[in-house]
């Protein structure tokens, strides 16, 4: 076996580091893509009570504490309250897609590592049957064990790019997934403190008016 990957060397480096790659970066994004790490309950309970509120500093203060995407988003529309609320959803709307594009971060790279592991598995295996008819045309079919040995090499790369690009693929639709599953929840909640917003809006520019007219 050994031998085999031996011979087959300018092939199976690439595959291993294409595999150490994608491990890398799953662990990482399976780290970062925690909803509990994310979707903090301090924050959750910020945008709740939001409208209970008589000011932002309260609120404001948590999103500091609890630095992440949520928070952010959070922020950015605080920091916004007393704008247009066509403002107020385009700053939010911003700040979402910013902070979708740091979860998904790296996820294409996973990707990548799932169509390119096999693709070179099959590189080493059209190599790899070049030298048998080479052996064939140089020996004749006599020769078995060169025959064999040569065949169990073109294989052996495809199986080893296979076992890294099936499972690269699995992993990457799982970590998207959850990803997805997070933005979602995050777009819910944006969407809460922009109608919060728009009401308090609303309610001063009501109060506004009556004063006017008193």
């Amino acid at each position: 076996m050994w031998e085999l990957i031996r011979m087959s060397w300018y092939v199976m480096i690439p595959i291993i580091l294409c595999s150490l790659l994608g491990l890398a970066i799953f662990l990482e994004r399976a780290f970062t893509l925690r909803r509990k790490r994310i979707v903090v309950p301090e924050i959750v309970e910020v945008v709740e009570t939001l409208s209970a509120s008589e000011d932002f500093s309260v609120a404001y203060a948590i999103c500091q504490r609890k630095p992440g995407p949520f928070a952010n988003i959070v922020r950015t529309g605080l920091d916004h309250a007393d704008d247009d609320w066509m403002i107020t959803r385009d700053v939010l709307q911003e700040a979402g897609r910013q902070e979708a594009e740091k979860l998904t971060r790296h996820l294409g790279a996973i990707e990548t590592v799932a169509a390119v592991a096999p693709l070179l598995g099959l590189l080493g295996t059209v190599t790899g049957m070049i030298r048998v008819f080479a052996t064939i045309s140089a020996v004749g079919l006599g020769d078995a064990e060169h025959l064999s040995s040569g065949i169990s090499e073109a294989m052996l790369t495809t199986a080893f790019g296979l076992a890294i690009g099936i499972p690269a693929l699995v992993g990457h639709n799982y970590l998207q997934a959850r990803a997805d599953a997070i933005i979602f929840e995050l777009e819910g909640y944006a969407s809460k403190v922009l109608d919060t917003l728009r009401g308090r809006r609303q309610h001063r520019q009501s109060q506004g008016l009556g004063v006017q007219q008193s």
